[in-house]
């Protein structure tokens, strides 16, 4: 049925969403839900109504309202006119009805949120039927190789569209059981999988496997996007055993655009798009044009390569993060006279070092200093993703003998987040 979601489903992508929401709103303190997949009896409860019941989540009313609001934001629940019932139940699966019903009675469209690196998160609204088209795609393809899917174990957030898309449409259209939350890390950590199985994951997490050594059990499919994929990463874990690795180009204004099995490969575009532009593709489901986020090199019509993002945004843990806003940020702090934020290494997107330009006369203990306040500072200014890893102090930009900003070496003034 054009639309439908499972109830299973629908419960799945509310505990991402609270614990996401929950995440933001408590920041650094926040652990009481950290690694964990709240079911459809997890009851969220007021402080004052505690029982210490074990399924319950203890929220405050500022959280109740917040929690509320987004999840009527998601699923469009405004359009039913139905979104107050979310404040007279208390467990995620009355939540889920409560989303059901709404999807009967009026919008089936799903929005979901860009990083917001830039400023405020900007809310990207997808047509269910378009997003059931690329899963459905996805899951004819799976289902053609030669050891098919049986089982979607799920590394990524469901509330996410690349999670939405591959851990909660994917196994609906291919009745597939699904895995999620520390049972699906122990999994392929511990090399637990079995054939079908189909790990849905993203690239820092690939590279630490990757690292792991050892062999996987034969007949792994391993489907990876977010952002790039070092290459020696994805031949590493191929000579570890995987069968194959999926890499599935797109962003969250998009949805998938294009998906290829090889590393040295171009991606081939999805069902859904043609090419228009260098520029621009084509969308022959909703009959428009788009612009994409990256500059692409076309080989033909139907095969390009990404050559790096337009707006200047790297990818950190999934998330796109802008290095020249974060040192901007920074660059605010009343001692700090300049800033320049880049990735730790290139082959790397699992964090962020940051130069700091001070006044040359400040002595090592006051630097020393700084880089505390800098800490806290940029804990209270940026997000989880946006806060660099390292901190480098200098009185200079480094440049070339042209004058160009080189990147800097981290030398004797550099401070580790702890």
């Amino acid at each position: 049925m054009q639309g439908s979601l499972s109830k299973s489903a629908a419960v799945a992508v509310l505990s991402a969403l609270v614990q996401d929401e929950l995440s933001q709103l408590r920041q650094q303190g926040h652990t009481q839900l950290k690694g964990l997949t709240l079911g459809a009896e997890t009851r969220l409860t007021l402080a004052e109504r505690a029982q210490n019941h074990p399924d319950e989540v203890l929220i405050d009313s500022f959280e109740w309202m917040a929690l509320a609001t987004r999840v009527v934001n998601y699923f469009c629940i405004e359009s039913s006119g139905i979104e107050d019932y979310l404040l007279r139940r208390y467990t995620l699966g009355e939540w889920a009805d409560i989303v059901l019903q709404s999807r009967q009675l009026a919008s089936t469209d799903i929005r979901f949120q860009t990083s917001g690196s830039t400023g405020p998160a900007q809310t990207i609204t997808h047509q269910f039927p378009s997003l059931q088209a690329e899963a459905n795609h996805f899951q004819q393809y799976l289902t053609a190789l030669p050891t098919p899917a049986k089982r979607i174990v799920s590394l990524v957030p469901a509330h996410h569209i690349y999670g939405f898309l591959f851990s909660v449409l994917l196994p609906e259209a291919s009745n597939c059981e699904v895995v999620r939350g520390l049972r699906s890390f122990g999994l392929v950590i511990g090399r637990q999988l079995k054939a079908g199985d189909v790990v849905i994951a993203f690239p820092s997490f690939l590279q630490e496997l990757a690292k792991r050594g050892g062999m996987m059990p034969k007949r792994v499919t391993i489907v990876c996007s977010t952002g790039p994929c070092p290459q020696q990463t994805l031949v590493a874990l191929q000579q570890q055993g995987v069968e194959r690795v999926i890499e599935v180009y797109g962003s969250t204004d998009t949805s998938g655009i294009g998906m290829r099995e090889q590393p040295y490969l171009p991606y081939k575009l999805l069902p859904r798009w043609r090419k228009h532009s260098d520029d621009t593709l084509y969308d022959t489901i909703q009959a428009c044009t788009v612009e994409v986020p990256d500059q692409l090199e076309w080989v033909d019509e139907h095969n390009f390569r990404p050559c790096g993002r337009k707006d200047g945004a790297i990818m950190v843990n999934g998330k796109n993060v802008f290095p020249q806003r974060i040192a901007m940020v920074l660059a605010e702090h009343p001692e700090v006279l300049d800033a320049r934020v880049r990735l730790l290494a290139t082959d790397n997107s699992r964090g962020l070092k940051a130069l700091i330009v001070v006044d040359q006369q400040m002595t090592a203990s006051e630097q020393q200093h700084l880089v505390k306040h800098l800490k806290a500072y940029a804990a209270e200014h940026l997000s989880i993703a946006e806060i660099p890893q390292h901190y480098t102090l200098c009185s200079e930009i480094p440049r070339n003998a042209m004058g160009k900003e080189v990147d800097w070496e981290m030398g004797h003034m550099e401070s580790d987040i702890e």
